[in-house]
């Protein structure tokens, strides 16, 4: 089989851990060019071209790991208009524009993919997937944002916000500038991406109705998470005291759960680490493997 060539935009730990899936896995694929911003910092295995996006785009597939919205867009209409695979883990991009890029990529006879973009390594996308292929899923109600299950559980165990949330930056599971996190807006993203997923219909971020953790106070001996749900009649992300029997109680650190209820068969979970540049990885590198296999999807049920 002739090797398809791969244009990657962004360089960071997820594409270098994918650059490391290209090279020494199993599908007939070539890193032939990494677009990024800053080149004097790269170290790109020997035979791969350092270039622009719009050398990317000459790629047979374009895989974003970027960031953003606004210029992105503008590199996945391109690719989308040519009729390329676009994949992309930007969750951002795809809450903002996932109904216009799904039509443009059905148009165009292309391919929209984004498993990583929810769960990084976890395969959230590919169950709701699965299960909305029986036309009968009721309900998806989760945890998918580690910054926040790691503070409110340092909060239940009686550490203060800013303590909590201070420990969280140390550890790696904060941002500087965690607002995105803790303001509900990465949980509410990921949870219009669901959604579309699991109704065929895509739905934006700015009908989930967000409450982030802000000025929350948890008692110690409480446990408390920012739960993500939505049904076909609306969606929400907020924190809420769970029992401790309650499956979502559980999830702590970076792990990531989600409940999927389908009418007739009851409730299905997956779990698994929401974060790491590998398992992300991983997931994209499922992506590509689907296209290898000749498969053509388009997230949010427009074309399997």
């Amino acid at each position: 089989m002739e090797r398809l060539r791969i244009g990657l935009i962004g360089w960071g730990t997820v594409g270098s851990a994918l650059g490391a899936l290209v090279r020494s896995g199993p599908l007939p694929l070539t890193l032939q060019c990494v677009a990024v911003r800053d080149r004097e910092r790269v170290g790109l295995p020997e035979g791969v071209e350092i270039g622009s996006a719009e050398l990317a785009l000459e790629a047979d597939i374009v895989v974003e790991l970027a960031g953003g919205v606004d210029v992105p867009l503008t590199w996945a209409r391109l690719a989308l208009d040519a009729g390329k695979p676009y994949v992309t883990a930007n969750k951002a991009l795809l809450a903002t524009h996932g109904g216009e890029l799904a039509r443009l990529a059905d148009r165009r006879v292309a391919a929209l993919l984004g498993s990583a973009s929810v769960g990084g390594g976890t395969p959230m996308i590919e169950a709701v997937t699965h299960l909305a292929a029986t036309g009968a899923i009721e309900r998806i109600r989760g945890i998918v944002n580690a910054t926040t299950t790691y503070i409110l559980s340092a909060m239940g165990e009686g550490r203060s916000y800013d303590e909590a949330l201070r420990e969280a930056q140390e550890q790696g599971f904060a941002e500087a500038d965690p607002s995105f996190d803790v303001g509900g807006r990465d949980a509410a993203q990921k949870l219009t991406i669901l959604a579309s997923v699991a109704w065929g219909t895509w739905r934006p971020e700015t009908e989930v109705d967000t409450t982030g953790i802000v000025g929350l106070n948890v008692a110690a001996g409480e446990t408390v998470r920012l739960v993500a749900e939505a049904t076909k009649q609306g969606m929400s992300v907020k924190p809420m005291p769970l029992d401790r029997a309650d499956p979502l109680a559980r999830a702590a650190g970076i792990e990531n759960l989600l409940e999927i209820t389908v009418a007739g068969a009851g409730v299905f979970r997956v779990s698994g680490p929401g974060a790491g540049g590998r398992v992300t990885a991983g997931a994209v590198y499922a992506d590509l493997a689907r296209l290898v296999g000749g498969e053509r999807p388009i997230l949010f049920g427009q074309r399997s």
